[in-house]
């Protein structure tokens, strides 16, 4: 069974020792844990020894918030990557989806949850706050910091294929992009790509128009639309909290406002990527 470790140094560690990392990976569960410092030092001073590490067997790391990865076959054998997998998931998506699983939080009431926070010191206290709830709400959007500007492993043309910002011309379009958003978050419900396009069967949706909604939503939320991993964790009162804030900023500048500076923003950010893209409206 396959177990996924992380090094987010935001998030509390559900692994933090040697001894609780060796009793998950002996588990015969699907698992994914933060690890703390001490488990980093042990993993990566083991990896000087052998390369190969039996114990390790069917493990993966992700080291220095995703910087690089290292992933263990089923016979211990140890292959690092400085490209971004596809069992990756950002800080704040673990954030909101299994840390709180692991934690024993996804189910309990918002008064206990917030009781649980405040007991962690105030530095940490801020760093899980501003991973769960996006609380960068002086802009109108919080971007994450990209993980890494390389594509994922098994893409053998050399070319990535990482969603690039796109802008479909039409108000009108924005427009129903975003009451569709609005609609969605207003009831605590997941804004999917399904729901943003308004077609269930996105392989019928044409390209540029999921990722011009991709691109609207990142540069509005600060995230990317949430994917079916995220919708089947839950917590979609978490995700859709701090979207809340940033819709109300939108509407008050006003939305064929917003949208002209978007637009120019997205102009500006030529054939970038969607995960590296942000936006901040300014009145010029």
């Amino acid at each position: 069974m396959t177990h996924i470790f992380y090094e987010f140094s935001s998030l509390k560690p559900g692994v933090p020792d040697v001894e609780t990392l060796m009793e998950v990976i002996n588990s015969s569960e699907l698992t994914s844990f933060v690890i703390g410092p001490e488990v980093v030092d042990f993993v990566k001073k083991a990896l000087i020894v052998n390369t190969t590490i039996i114990s390790f067997k069917n493990c993966r790391f992700a080291f220095d918030d995703g910087a690089h990865f290292i992933e263990f076959d089923s016979k211990g054998k140890s292959k690092r990557s400085n490209e971004v997998p596809d069992w990756f998931v950002s800080p704040a998506e673990f954030a909101r989806t299994q840390w709180m699983i692991n934690h024993d939080l996804a189910d309990v009431k918002a008064t206990q949850f917030i009781e649980v926070l405040m007991s962690y010191p105030l530095k940490e206290r801020r760093a899980h706050c501003n991973l769960l709830f996006g609380l960068d709400l002086h802009k109108v959007n919080a971007a994450p910091a990209p993980v890494s500007p390389a594509g994922k492993i098994g893409n053998k043309n050399g070319k990535t294929t990482k969603p690039r910002v796109t802008d479909l011309g039409s108000f009108e379009l924005f427009s129903q992009f975003f009451e569709r958003m609005k609609t969605a978050v207003l009831a605590d419900e997941f804004p999917t790509l399904q729901v943003l396009t308004g077609i269930d069967n996105l392989s019928k949706a044409p390209h540029n128009l999921k990722q011009g909604i991709r691109t609207w939503f990142k540069a509005i939320a600060g995230d990317l639309p949430p994917n079916n991993k995220r919708v089947e964790a839950g917590n979609a009162v978490l995700f859709c909290a701090p979207i809340r804030e940033h819709i109300q900023q939108v509407e008050a500048i006003g939305l064929e406002n917003y949208y002209q500076g978007l637009s120019k923003a997205i102009a500006e950010a030529g054939d970038g990527f969607i995960t590296d893209f942000s936006y901040t409206y300014s009145e010029e």
